[in-house]
């Protein structure tokens, strides 16, 4: 075959493929495959469906050649396909439609052809959680993600993600309207490619005791497997951030009381926190996390030296690795798997390691030695990937300057001149999407997490650098209704959870996915 020249499928995967698939499959460079949630947001995503109800039906796919129906007099030639994601057989057909152009995309960059003809620019429009859940049910059903570019059209309540990419934070279209709905689509199509890294989380719980659960209009109900268990490992994807504290405890208060309104839901999202602030007390993460620790990357050795040095990053590491406290080995004794996992980086070196106040207080041996510690009495901790955060908060760690939340425990003088210099260059570092790294920081309370938003400069650093990461618990009493200064909430890509009795937390670069950096498309505009 001739470099540039365009592949032929072989008979093999030709099979049950319609000549509407052949044709989008020719015009790769130029298309546009849409899953819509036509219940996000203002019904927006419902409007953009209708608009394609409208016009041409070409076999079993709806296709707009928008060349021959907008009445702007500056145009490209796109072509759209449109998928309703809720409705089962049409999400089933722009699935295999993704697969089968995958597919053509692998044979096109065997052939030599440019890059625009080895992707498919694949749009979701919904909310954040939307974007990843899709993009998992597309890894399922045996699409090759590689050989496509996400965009995200923001319908939900948050869409940080496309905020983060440099498009709107929502979408504005009336009935009817193909212009509106070219305009929107046109930035998509005339993005850049880039990469957006992508997250794991492993949620260790006790293995009696321990349960998730979710705030729904019928109530709290706990996570549970396929066979009904509930679980006692929580393992997910995630793009955005994962936070622990006041914010999580304000979604899953907002969690039973969600609107099919955009605007309404930001409203109760504000009530919510706003009762938090005034009529209940503040749990500073400080009652629940024990350690926060980060090991090496065994695939790189840029930047892997230990943070300070081995006396300050890692002492005592050794016994806390053998005796995270005395209640959570009790409860591990029945479930060997568990200290397996608990251990799995006894062996690896410990970059940087925060110990919380409480833990630092309450053991004799930290006040003879030097060591990390976490201050203040901060409401909640953020581990952030993209650089918005809560529907439109921009640019914290940037905003945050050199405000932290850790200092150095009996240090020479010498060694605090080393910690500082260390430390102003981490401050001082810029948050990128593709960079492989996270960036932790904390709030003092609920009122600057609000007023981050209009006042900029309250977040407080803690960490920026690679994983993996964890955070151990202290030991929390099991689930009652009435206790309510005890409770651990968690919020993941805008999804809220109440986590009973956690034991350890760990976050790390989801290789397992593209080796951890999704194909994303990032806006010219």
């Amino acid at each position: 075959m001739e470099q540039g020249e365009i592949p032929q499928l072989t008979v093999s995967n030709i099979e049950n493929i319609d000549l509407t698939t052949q044709y989008i499959m020719e015009r790769i460079d130029k298309t546009l495959i849409i899953f819509c949630n036509p219940i996000s947001g203002n019904q927006e995503g419902k409007i953009i469906l209708d608009i394609t109800n409208h016009y041409l039906t070409k076999e079993k796919y709806k296709i707009i050649d928008f060349q021959y129906l907008v009445t702007i007099k500056k145009y490209e030639p796109i072509k759209a396909v449109f998928f309703n994601l809720i409705n089962k057989e049409d999400n089933a057909k722009g699935q295999l439609l993704l697969k089968h152009c995958s597919e053509r995309c692998k044979l096109n960059k065997q052939s030599g052809l440019p890059e625009n003809f080895q992707k498919i620019k694949t749009l979701i429009a919904g909310g954040d959680g939307t974007v990843l859940s899709m993009i998992e049910s597309f890894i399922k059903n045996g699409t090759d993600i590689n050989y496509c570019t996400f965009g995200h059209i923001p319908l939900g309540t948050g869409n940080d993600l496309s905020n983060s990419l440099g498009f709107s934070d929502h979408v504005d279209i009336s009935y009817n309207n193909v212009d509106e709905l070219y305009q929107i689509l046109y930035h998509y199509y005339i993005a850049h490619f880039g990469k957006v890294d992508i997250w794991k989380m492993d949620l260790q719980l006790d293995p009696i005791d321990g349960e998730v659960l979710l705030n729904t209009k019928n109530g709290k109900v706990p996570l549970t497997d396929d066979d009904g268990n509930i679980i006692k490992r929580y393992k997910r994807t995630f793009i955005n951030y994962v936070s622990l504290g006041y914010d999580a405890r304000v979604g899953y208060n907002f969690d039973s009381k969600r609107t099919s309104s955009r605007n309404r839901n930001k409203c109760v999202y504000f009530i919510e926190g706003l009762k938090k602030i005034c009529c209940q007390k503040t749990v500073s993460v400080q009652k629940f996390i024990d350690t926060f620790t980060v090991y090496d990357n065994s695939d790189s050795s840029e930047n892997q030296d230990s943070f300070f040095s081995d006396d300050v990053s890692s002492n005592n590491e050794k016994d806390n690795n053998n005796e995270i406290n005395t209640t959570t080995t009790k409860n591990l004794n029945n479930l060997a798997i568990s200290n397996n996992y608990l251990n799995a980086n006894e062996n690896h070196k410990v970059k940087f390691k925060v110990i919380s106040m409480k833990t630092f207080a309450n053991n004799e041996n930290n006040h003879n030695h030097k060591c990390l510690v976490l201050e203040g009495k901060p409401c909640s901790i953020i581990f952030q990937n993209i650089v918005n955060y809560m529907s439109g908060v921009k640019d914290m760690w940037a905003k945050g300057e050199e405000r932290l939340t850790i200092g150095l425990k009996n240090g020479t003088n010498e060694e605090n001149l080393k910690y500082n210099e260390k430390l102003k260059k981490m401050v001082n570092s810029i948050q990128k999407l593709d960079d492989k790294m996270l960036e932790v920081f904390t709030f003092d309370n609920g009122l600057e997490t609000g007023l981050e938003k209009v006042y900029r400069g309250l977040a407080k650093k803690i960490y920026h650098g690679k994983g993996p990461m964890e955070v151990k618990f202290v030991e929390t009493p099991k689930y009652i209704k009435e206790d309510k200064k005890h409770r651990v909430y968690l919020n993941l890509d805008g999804e809220y959870f109440h986590i009973v009795k956690p034991i350890l937390l760990r976050i790390e670069l989801n290789r397992d996915i593209c080796e951890g950096q999704l194909p994303f498309l990032v806006s010219n505009m």
